[in-house]
């Protein structure tokens, strides 16, 4: 445990200036783009960001968080800090995260139902996320089958109907300021059916109301009291004197860490197991599995941190094995070359094949910059001079 986050120690002091200048410790901005929708009949802006450890030759995916009303720029930049915070203290897994722009002359007619305005397209917009916006994710961007909706307002009125409607295509839904009426239309008698249902694992949903639809959220929690199912992991949250557009930076911390809770609880076992054997990791991947569906990766710092555990124990085998664990994940993290020289050194073994790997993925890391580069080969050479 004492150098549990030395994986961080050295890289993140070195982190890219443009990184900074974004203010993300883990996450990088990889394109803006356009989806022309054939649903909707006219085109989404959209913006992808992926974490450090993203690569494209690398075969790996990550949770999917969509992120709704991107034109809103203080709450948008807000939720993604706040991600990038979570992330950081590794009290959520890294993810890929799309932030979709609405325009606000669509932004009515592409939340709302048919049975409410004849002109809404919100059975419209569902197509387009899960026909159109989520097979993108998933070909392009390495996004896993793990889903999070995250909507404010008039988004999270229409995220909490798909929390409904597409429960079996999502884990999470979070809904800042949202209500629950409209014409012919009522989703807490919706959300509450959800209990007559079985699901293969936990959905969560989490809901947070200001000052704005108070009898909203009484009607909302009245009926999620009534629901009793061990897989439906339902919240709200009532913020009083809070103002519509305070709610978002009220609840998303919150509602993020409670998602991911026992996620990290999983992980955290595999670095507090003293036993010497690392098979531990492949129950708790199964652990992880049956609570929310899908693999969910450790935690750079989980991983790393186990090598560290057995090496200050000076059970050096040991530490060498839980570093080759952790390529398996992270496998562009070439520091963990250097980590398993330590130990081979220890040891009195040839480390030179090691070296080779090392350089060998130093050419191919996109993990790094190449000044990040430049340092760790200054390191190669102080701790084999």
């Amino acid at each position: 445990m004492i150098k549990k986050y030395q994986t961080f120690l050295f890289i993140f002091t070195l982190i890219s200036s443009s990184l900074f200048a974004q203010n993300y410790e883990r996450y990088k901005k990889l394109k803006d783009t356009v989806i022309n929708s054939t649903n909707l009949g006219f085109g989404k802006k959209i913006s992808v960001m992926v974490p450090v450890e993203w690569q494209e030759e690398i075969n790996n995916d990550f949770p999917l968080i969509i992120v709704f009303d991107k034109q809103n720029k203080r709450s948008h930049n807000y939720i993604l800090n706040t991600i990038d915070y979570l992330t950081s203290n590794e009290q959520m897994p890294s993810s890929v995260i799309i932030s979709v722009e609405s325009e606000q002359r669509y932004r009515y007619i592409e939340t709302q139902y048919k049975i409410s305005d004849p002109n809404g397209r919100a059975l419209e917009n569902e197509k387009f996320i899960f026909e159109e916006l989520i097979p993108v994710a998933e070909r392009d961007f390495k996004a896993s089958s793990f889903r999070i909706l995250i909507g404010h307002s008039r988004y999270g009125y229409f995220t909490t109907s798909l929390f409904k409607s597409r429960i079996n295509d999502l884990n999470a839904v979070i809904s800042m300021s949202p209500f629950f009426v409209q014409k012919d239309t009522d989703l807490t008698v919706s959300i509450n059916e959800l209990n007559n249902h079985s699901y293969p694992h936990k959905k969560y949903y989490r809901f947070g109301i200001g000052n704005d639809y108070p009898e909203d959220f009484n009607k909302m929690d009245s009926a999620i009291k009534s629901i009793h199912h061990p897989f439906l992991d339902i919240k709200g949250y009532r913020f009083k004197e809070a103002d519509h557009n305070a709610t978002p930076g009220l609840l998303i911390n919150t509602a993020l860490y409670e998602i991911f809770e026992d996620w990290y609880s999983i992980q955290s076992k595999y670095i507090s197991n003293k036993q010497i054997d690392l098979n531990i990791k492949k129950s708790l991947d199964k652990e992880i599995v049956s609570n929310y569906g899908v693999k969910l990766n450790f935690s750079l710092g989980i991983l790393n941190g186990k090598g560290w555990y057995f090496y200050n124990e000076k059970q050096y085998n040991k530490a060498i094995e839980a570093w080759k664990i952790l390529l398996q994940t992270y496998p562009n993290f070439s520091e963990t070359y250097l980590n398993i020289i330590k130990a081979q050194i220890q040891l009195k073994q040839s480390y030179s094949e090691t070296i080779k790997e090392f350089k060998k993925l130093q050419l191919s890391s996109e993990f790094y910059t190449e000044e990040e580069k430049k340092q760790l080969e200054i390191e190669l050479k102080e701790i084999t001079k």
